[in-house]
């Protein structure tokens, strides 16, 4: 359950959950105690603001992990194949060595001089059974690997073009966007509201001497000075 679970937050940009596999408390507070000293929040509101810019900042980290893994794989995939692609040749090149060997002990004898996994390769593929005929084996064997065709490869300018998908590219950016803006109203939404605490603590003392002079000088009939 907890795997698919996983699985079902793909990105992870819109999960409910602060942490998820492969994730690292420890990031996660280095991120907020580096917004925390930025921002120092004071209030409910600015805690608020500056709890919700830390989710905003971690998903975005999870959608550049995210694009990094799904690269790192198909680079992964596409080298495999390219490897096994020159292998599949390498045995192919071996066809007219094994095409002239007539019996058992020549066919060993070639066996002999390749690696164990070309060799493990070649018996599992095209194995010599009780009853064969040993002066045929050589020949299936040459037979079989040129029948064995390579993969094409992708390599440099071909592999870039095969591991990027420009349209998951263009969704990837769309989402980066989308969070960057949320990232920008944030940031400035918390900025309006310290700004308009300052102005606030710099009227205020203003205001209640102002208001203390005007009780002072309440309007009303003022005693002139006895004549006596």
């Amino acid at each position: 359950m907890g795997k698919k679970k996983r699985n079902a937050l793909k990105h992870g940009a819109n999960a409910t959950e602060v942490m998820l596999w492969s994730e690292r408390y420890e990031d996660y507070e280095a991120l907020r105690d580096g917004l925390y000293q930025e921002f120092t929040p004071s209030g409910s509101t600015e805690e608020y603001l500056v709890q919700k810019l830390l989710d905003l900042r971690w998903r975005r980290r999870r959608l550049e992990c995210h694009e990094q893994i799904v690269i790192q794989q198909r680079l992964d995939r596409v080298r495999a194949k390219n490897e096994y692609s020159y292998h599949v040749d390498n045995l192919r090149s071996f066809a007219p060595e094994f095409r002239e060997a007539t019996s058992e002990e020549q066919v060993e004898a070639r066996l002999a001089t390749l690696s164990p996994i070309y060799r493990n390769t070649i018996r599992d593929q095209w194995p010599f059974k009780s009853g064969d005929e040993s002066q045929k084996w050589g020949p299936l064997i040459a037979e079989g690997l040129l029948a064995w065709k390579p993969a094409p490869r992708y390599e440099q300018a071909d592999e870039f073009i095969k591991i990027l998908d420009l349209d998951e590219f263009d969704t990837s950016l769309e989402r980066i966007e989308r969070l960057d803006a949320m990232i920008d109203r944030t940031i400035k939404r918390l900025m309006q509201l310290k700004t308009m605490k300052q102005m606030h603590g710099r009227l205020e003392p203003k205001l209640i001497e102002g208001q203390a002079t005007k009780n002072l000088q309440a309007p009303g009939r003022t005693e002139s000075p006895s004549n006596e």
